[in-house]
């Protein structure tokens, strides 16, 4: 037998017993490199969350190393069922008043071209062309004149769904409208509003009843209005060029006037700073509770001894309080803007009357505290963490692969040394049973010669 199991016959020993002891003993340098991979893992997961939670510092202070984004405007309006209105970061705070144009008396909308035919049908299926040929039904519409061929019994439907399946229709909508008994009628409605677009059915036409003299009109309209003296007139509702960097749409007439008033949106560029305050502290948090270490335990966070994540937390540290030479003296920290540092833990924290007295007084010199090319706070804090956190380069990058290609070593080694034991292992059972059958023959050869020495006269 090469393989021993249970308890010897003849020796009585617990063969399975007395080798899982010894090869717990042999498996000890496979526990402790088991146990130092666990670690490096460990390790590796807490410096991906490290990672993602540095992507989430980066993020904000991109919010805030642009000189735009500390000039966001916001656009209000005195009457919103009248005009709606954006404002873009070029846009100059101030008041604009939309007023009524001089030769409307009205705030007026721009309109679509809506031609209703004369001619009604007894119903939408009711013939339209009964001459026995088919005809033409032409119109023109924004420069392009469309000709169509209707053919013979071909109904209000049909000419309806002639002009709307048309490849080449240039915008307008053909549809039926009932206004009274058994009065149904042709609407064609174009898409585009001013009065430089209306629909005209053509000479062309010969289909009796639809000449552009067989359709009332409700043409299309500009719209107007008058703004610092001038009265103005624009094809669309929605007008982009008459005050620099605000758009307006004009929603309804109106006789009143409407104001249009712009300001700076202290609180966007309030919140872009909270979060990166937020995210700031997230960080230093993170790497705080996980560098711990517990001396009654003797055992400490993922991040305990890390050289790399205390680089991480003391470089964050001084960008904070770093001063940016760009900015007046007054001005040129984040403490003099209302966000302080605690000196045990580093976290900031924000006096919020500090700091919306500062935006809204002096956000010429905030955004250069945060934005300046050379060492604005925002630009040090977005290079430093893109620094760390690309993906071939980077210092937390260059760790964890470092970490990770640890792991693989002794993951091979592991692999060497269980390949080792299981050969152990079977030579301990080879051995066990070489000796539970030496013990066999022995006894073996006892009872005999026992037999022997009874049957020996005395």
């Amino acid at each position: 037998m090469s393989i021993v199991s249970g308890v010897g016959l003849t020796s009585g020993i617990d063969y399975n017993q007395l080798i899982t002891k010894l090869m717990a003993i042999e498996r000890r340098p496979v526990e402790l490199l088991q146990a130092e991979q666990t670690s490096y893992n460990d390790k590796i997961s807490a410096y991906n969350t490290l990672s993602t939670k540095l992507s989430t510092l980066e993020d904000a202070v991109n919010q805030l190393k642009t000189t735009s984004n500390f000039y966001v405007k916001t656009a209000s309006v005195s009457d919103s069922t009248i005009i709606d209105a954006t404002a873009s970061n070029s846009a100059s705070p101030g008041v604009y008043t939309i007023e009524p144009n001089s030769g409307t008396n009205d705030i007026q909308l721009a309109s679509v071209d809506r031609r209703t035919g004369k001619t009604s049908s007894s119903s939408s299926t009711a013939v339209v062309n009964n001459s026995g040929n088919s005809q033409t039904f032409e119109y023109t519409y924004e420069g392009t004149t469309r000709t169509l061929t209707i053919a013979d019994q071909a109904t209000l439907e049909d000419l309806r769904d002639a002009i709307n399946n048309d490849s080449g229709n240039p915008g307008v909508t053909a549809s039926i409208i009932n206004v009274a008994t058994n009065d149904y009628r042709l609407l064609l409605t174009g898409k585009d509003t001013g009065s430089a677009n209306t629909i005209t059915i053509t000479n062309n036409t010969t289909l009796t009843g639809f000449t552009d003299s067989d359709f009332t009109a409700s043409n299309a309209t500009d719209a107007k209005f008058r703004i610092g003296g001038v009265d103005i007139t624009k094809s669309s509702n929605t007008i982009t060029d008459v005050i620099p960097g605000v758009t307006f749409t004009l929603k309804a007439g109106s006789t009143s006037s409407v104001t249009i008033t712009v300001n700076n949106d202290s609180a966007t560029i309030k919140k872009n700073i909270e979060d990166f305050v937020n995210a700031y502290n997230g960080v230093l948090s993170y790497i705080s509770s996980n560098s711990q270490y517990d001396t009654n335990t003797h055992t400490g966070g993922p991040l305990a001894a890390e050289s790399t994540a205390m680089e991480i937390g003391s470089r964050l540290k001084t960008i904070a309080s770093s001063r940016v030479s760009a900015a007046p003296s007054d001005l040129g920290t984040l403490a003099q803007i209302g966000i302080t540092t605690d000196y045990k833990t580093g976290q900031l924290t924000i006096d919020s009357s500090t700091l919306d007295e500062k935006i809204s007084t002096r956000l010429d010199d905030v955004a250069t505290l945060f934005t300046d090319s050379t060492n604005g706070i925002g630009n040090q804090f977005y290079n430093y963490v893109t620094d760390l956190t690309d993906s071939v380069n980077g210092l937390i990058t260059i760790k964890t692969n470092g970490l990770q290609s640890s792991v693989t070593g002794i993951s091979d080694d592991i692999s060497r040394l269980n390949d080792r034991l299981s050969r152990t292992e079977e030579d301990l059972r080879t051995r066990f049973a070489a000796l539970e059958a030496m013990l066999t023959q022995m006894s073996s050869q006892s009872s005999y010669l026992s037999r022997l020495g009874t049957q020996i006269p005395a």
